[in-house]
């Protein structure tokens, strides 16, 4: 097992998670499936939420970048509950939060990545910002890292980053030689969204873990 406190605290790049724990990315697509096959339709209470999110994003995004707090009222937590992930038979943890930092050319770029974690199955991170914009792929090693501490090592493990402008879903098997692949990302911001499809995508791995 990965010890949590060490790997989480040092990892800085997807190259320092490969060395350290022997991960690979997988190289077939249908590894990760459950991002692309079979996914779930909307219904019409569905498609208000995310018409709701939408709204209300867009109303308190125009100010500027919005803080994991934010993000996570406005964005996160009424996915959860369209999702049915605050109900039964789901149960949701909050365990930790780790700080971020990004070398730029110019600064030091901070932030802070709130953790939730569904069913010990699926982890949510969600990423802060103070001064400048950390895309949600920087935040990807170390929710990999966080993923293989799960202690279900027999079971597929999913993840999902943003930042409350952008969606990323992972896969990762905890095999001898564990793997993982990375859907595209998904985008919030425009007018015409991916909510809808972010939503769906987070229905599908709820009946993955239920499964």
């Amino acid at each position: 097992m990965v010890s949590s406190v060490g790997i989480t605290d040092t990892i800085k790049s997807l190259n320092d998670l490969q060395t350290r724990c022997n991960l690979t990315q997988a190289d077939s697509d249908r590894f990760f499936y459950e991002w692309i096959d079979e996914l779930p339709e909307l219904n019409q209470q569905e498609q208000a939420g995310i018409a709701r999110i939408k709204q209300r994003y867009d109303y308190h995004r125009v100010d500027g970048l919005l803080l994991e707090g934010t993000i996570n009222l406005l964005v996160v937590s009424p996915l959860l509950e369209l999702t049915g992930f605050l109900d039964p038979p789901y149960r949701i943890r909050s365990p930790y939060g780790v700080a971020l930092e990004l070398e730029d050319p110019d600064e030091t770029i901070r932030g802070f990545i709130d953790t939730l974690v569904v069913q010990e199955k699926l982890w949510i991170l969600v990423v802060e910002s103070k001064r400048t914009s950390i895309p949600v792929a920087a935040a990807l090693p170390q929710l990999l890292a966080h993923m293989l501490t799960n202690p279900q090592s027999d079971k597929s493990v999913f993840g999902m980053a943003t930042n409350g402008d952008e969606f990323v879903f992972l896969k990762l098997t905890l095999t001898d030689t564990p793997q993982y692949d990375v859907s595209r990302t998904f985008s919030l911001f425009p007018r015409r969204h991916e909510l809808a499809e972010v939503l769906r995508i987070l229905k599908r791995l709820g009946q993955a873990m239920l499964g």
